[in-house]
């Protein structure tokens, strides 16, 4: 079993990883991977989708409840979703950062555990837990997929409302 710690940092590193890896010098603006393999079409957004998709069974793992794991998963979507329309998206998903959102969201709340308590090790994921993870995400890395896809199929994609 893994410490409820390294979890965490599971966590925070691929929402960093996602969000804010690139620092641009002199200034305070940060971004991730997601943005940028969002700029390639169909796959790059199902792929920033599936990779914050970590965060949230990293949550489940660490008996987040349904509910806040809902709230997670909506975070996820909207990024998801908003991310895969060509230009708009990208610059969306440059400011919204869900994936930090989501790894603050787990953080607070097992600091706070039950009566205060942080359990020391996280315990493995049942058949269940997978389940709801998958019934949760896996519709909306369709959604991407076929959104992305139908923008590509009428020619809007980055490269072609640029030039």
């Amino acid at each position: 079993m893994a410490s409820v710690r390294a979890k965490e940092e599971q966590a925070e590193w691929i929402a960093h990883l996602l969000d804010d890896a690139v620092h641009l010098p002199h200034t305070r603006i940060r971004f991730g991977l997601d943005p940028i393999i969002g700029l390639v079409p169909i796959v790059g957004d199902v792929a920033a989708t599936i990779a914050g998709s970590f965060v949230l069974v990293a949550a489940r793992q660490l008996g987040v409840p349904t509910g806040l794991l809902l709230r997670m998963a909506y975070y996820q979507s909207v990024n998801g979703l908003l991310g895969s329309v060509p230009l708009f998206g990208d610059l969306f998903s440059f400011t919204y950062k869900s994936n930090a959102k989501n790894a603050a969201l787990l953080v607070r709340r097992v600091k706070r555990g039950e009566a205060g308590v942080c359990p020391l090790e996280a315990p493995s994921l049942s058949l269940a837990d997978l389940g709801l993870i998958l019934l949760l995400t896996a519709p909306v890395w369709t959604a991407v997929a076929l959104l992305s896809y139908w923008f590509w199929s009428r020619n809007l994609t980055l490269l072609s409302i640029l030039f």
